[in-house]
């Protein structure tokens, strides 16, 4: 099974896709991007606690979703 990832060219307004996830009318399952944003830092912080921190602080993200229209 392959990791969930956002390419350049994959559409994010509707949230990050989650292949081989299908609701119950048979789409692919979303995470909404505050969510996998909260699972970006969750992961980093299980490989380094201090890096997860430093993430958590710099990251433009909330600000981004926060702004867009």
């Amino acid at each position: 099974m392959s990791a969930p990832c956002a390419a350049h060219h994959e559409l994010l307004i509707d949230g990050v896709s989650l292949p081989g996830q299908n609701d119950r009318r048979g789409r692919t399952r979303r995470l909404t991007l505050p969510d996998a944003h909260t699972d970006v830092l969750r992961l980093v912080e299980y490989i380094d606690k201090n890096v997860a921190t430093w993430l958590g602080q710099t990251s433009r993200v909330p600000e981004l979703l926060r702004a867009r229209p």
